[in-house]
């Protein structure tokens, strides 16, 4: 296996020879023997439309409740009617009933509601404890306004090409918001003929999903209330939200290297501008991830917390060389990488969007890649009865195909969510632009796919550093929901993907046990 190409990475497993029955993707020049195909996709204009969520409802538990609570009526009802009332408010809403009355005052600080709104935030657990504080309420209040980073738990950067994935989560036993880099490992690969075509290639896959434990990426502690008050009185008022917020990463072997986090702001999306996330992926909201200078100026953070964007974030590291301890350190190797997450309606599958997911592929020898697996929406719901029964067609079979006919229909879009040096994070690596019957190329016979769907796909592909790209001719063959196969009609190479389960890395309890080296 490959030694880490930095300190600072995980070590990755790139160096095996890989094997292919046509043109070796691996070469640049190789790149124009294979002929490109025609993109029939939506133009620019509309895929930035479609894939613009802002217009979506936003879930506010609390809009239903936003009359005034206060009067005589309602300190009238029974404790139980008054508890039930609150808990249609959401935590800024609960705060300003509280502060009315003696009587709301004590409903809408006990624990029972303050619970509720740190529980529904860290997905994954099940709380216990408000511990390290002594109150639900001081819990919330010490991690305000950062809940939403384990809420919406799965994060993505714009590091140059490769980009990053981190799962964000809450650590009970700490008491800290945490993230941690999500790593994939595989085993040395196998290359088979395929029974379809002996001269195509498969390559065997069998990933492993971690999170990289030894060094996080982010990391915020719960502070005590006097620590809190303490730091409001040292920032202006009209700042806190703009605020840089140091983390102190137990990062082993890497002292001198300072990170700290910042909130963002959403931007009003205009021609040209540098966003992340890239168009390519839907989202409610999208950020800048260029500044001249550094993302310091007050135009990139929030300044109220309306202002606060819950889809984006920035982590700002440097490195600082002492040479003495009355010597200044030297500042230097400043980085700010922004990260985004997903809509949960992206990743998560349904009965008639079933390979909706986080995914990762086989990517030869740039190693394991996450992918956004992303089934738009149809225009047009499915009409059941413009299935037609054949007259050779038994009930039960017509059944069936009513039933694939309302799953095969529309795109699939696979995202990376890293990336490599040829196609980088936030491009598509291939799309199907239709997997019914206008995209149908046959079902599978041979032993290796038996009985899977394989439809028409363009894979994209393109010279370093994201160079003269172009799709190519592919084939998806899909073998289950939780299984993709690519095969690279050019490359003459049949490549894996996998659906990853993202929950199971949500509680810290699951964590396998830390190994200590000899």
């Amino acid at each position: 296996m490959a030694s880490s190409t930095s300190g600072l990475d995980p070590p990755m497993d790139n160096d095996w020879e890989y094997l292919h029955g046509g043109v070796d993707p691996g070469q640049d020049e190789n790149l124009t023997l294979v002929e490109s195909v025609a993109v029939t996709g939506r133009e620019e204009v509309d895929l930035e439309q479609r894939n613009n969520l802002s217009s979506s409802k936003e879930n506010d538990e609390s809009s239903k409740a936003r009359q005034s609570l206060v009067g005589s009526r309602l300190t009238r009802l029974p404790s139980e009617l008054i508890d039930l009332i609150l808990s249609f408010l959401g935590p800024t809403e609960l705060v300003r009933v509280s502060s009315t009355c003696k009587l709301l005052s004590s409903h809408g600080k006990s624990d029972l509601s303050w619970q509720r709104h740190v529980q529904e935030n860290v997905p994954g657990l099940t709380l216990t404890s408000p511990f390290p504080c002594s109150t639900y309420l001081d819990l919330y209040i010490s991690h305000d306004p950062h809940w939403f980073l384990p809420k919406y738990k799965i994060w993505f950067c714009d590091h140059f090409l490769t980009g990053k994935v981190i799962i964000v989560r809450y650590d009970p036993r700490r008491g800290c918001i945490e993230g941690y880099r999500l790593v994939a490992e595989r085993s040395p690969p196998t290359f088979d003929p395929w029974e379809a075509d002996d001269q195509v290639l498969i390559h065997s896959f069998n990933p492993r999903c971690r999170l990289h434990l030894d060094q996080p990426v982010l990391q915020l502690d719960a502070l005590p209330l006097e620590s809190l008050t303490a730091l409001s009185t040292k920032i202006k008022q009209g700042h806190c939200f703009c605020a840089e917020t140091p983390m102190h990463l137990n990062e082993r072997n890497h002292r001198g290297v300072f990170s700290n986090f910042l909130l963002t702001r959403p931007v009003e999306v205009r021609p040209n501008m540098q966003l992340w996330p890239p168009p390519t992926i839907p989202a409610r909201h999208r950020v800048r991830n260029a500044s001249q200078e550094d993302f310091v100026g007050s135009g990139h953070k929030p300044h109220r917390r309306e202002e606060i964007c819950d889809q984006a974030f920035r982590i700002r590291r440097w490195m600082e060389m002492v040479a003495g301890r009355n010597t200044p350190g030297l500042h230097m190797g400043e980085a700010v990488s922004t990260y985004a997450t997903l809509d949960p309606k992206l990743y998560t599958p349904t009965e008639e969007k079933p390979f909706r997911g986080i995914w990762v592929g086989d990517y030869s020898g740039h190693g394991c890649e996450f992918l956004l697996m992303n089934q738009p929406d149809n225009e047009e719901p499915f009409d059941e009865g413009s299935v037609i029964k054949a007259d050779d067609e038994t009930v039960e079979e017509w059944e069936v195909r009513k039933k694939e006919e309302r799953i095969y229909r529309g795109s699939i879009e696979a995202i990376k969510l890293t990336g490599d040096p040829n196609i980088p994070r936030g491009e598509y690596t291939f799309i199907a632009d239709d997997i019914s019957a206008t995209g149908f190329v046959r079902k599978a016979t041979e032993k290796t796919f038996h009985g899977a769907r394989i439809v028409k796909s363009r894979g994209h592909v393109a010279a370093r550093n994201f160079r003269d790209d172009k799709y190519i001719e592919s084939q998806l063959i899909m073998v289950s929901h939780n299984k993709l196969a690519q095969y690279w009609v050019g490359f003459g190479h049949i490549s894996f993907y996998e659906r990853v389960n993202i929950d199971k890395f949500l509680s810290p309890t699951n964590d396998p046990c830390p190994t200590t080296s000899c």
